[in-house]
Formats: structure tokens, C-alpha cells, sequence
């Protein structure tokens, strides 16, 4: 168990908790159901004919977004 406050933490401050503690799957859990929900990890089925084109559109929608916000 982990006294450690996810809650409390950022996306960031997760990330490097998760890289830190790699036994902690919890934590791990935690920051890829996080991840999802911002938006910063998409998932692509292989199965579908177009993935390619899914991946590469949400590429770019996530590099214009990056650069929009510098």
C-alpha cells in the first residue's frame, strides 16, 4: 500500500511518481486512466482498416494543440 496522494497530484507530478515507483501498479492505474481522460493517451485499435490514418490525425491534432499553447 502507498500513502502517496494522487488526488492531489498533477498529470506531471503523477508521471514522475509512476516512473519512480514502478512496483506501485495502483499508481500506474491511476495515471493511465488520467492520462486517457486528458487526452494525452489515445488508444487505436489494430483491427481497424484506417488506424494508420487515426493515429497520425491524432498526431497532428496534438501538435497543433502544443503549439497553440506556447
Amino acid at each position: 500500500m502507498t500513502n502517496a496522494n494522487f488526488d492531489a497530484m498533477n498529470l506531471d507530478e503523477l508521471r514522475r511518481y509512476v516512473l519512480a515507483h514502478r512496483e506501485d501498479v495502483n499508481a500506474f492505474h491511476v495515471y493511465v486512466d488520467r492520462s486517457k481522460a486528458s487526452g494525452r493517451m489515445i488508444t487505436i485499435n489494430p483491427n481497424d482498416p484506417g488506424w494508420e490514418d487515426t493515429l497520425e490525425q491524432r498526431i497532428q491534432q496534438a501538435t497543433s494543440g502544443d503549439a497553440e499553447s506556447n
